[in-house]
């Protein structure tokens, strides 16, 4: 589980430099379903992956890696 997390982390990081919709990114969400990570918080990563602008997929990349770590920890997460 920690090097799926490490995976979307790297993403985060690169997220200004375009989408992050590659295998790296989609094997690491396949290992966080296994580890019981809903699938909501998982497809809000990765549309937040795909999102053309940059801003936005920044922002909402952060905000949904901030899901996932807070799902990780077994702290209640918002849901809209």
């Amino acid at each position: 589980m920690d090097e799926a997390i490490a995976v979307l982390q790297a993403a985060v990081d690169r997220a200004k430099a375009g989408q992050q919709d590659g295998a790296d990114v989609r094997l690491a969400l396949r290992v966080l379903r296994l580890f019981g990570i809903p699938q909501s918080d998982l497809r809000y990563f990765w549309d937040a992956c795909t999102t053309e602008h940059e801003i936005g997929r920044s922002q909402n990349m952060s905000a949904a890696m901030r899901r996932i770590e807070r799902v990780r920890k077994g702290l209640p997460v918002e849901r809209s």
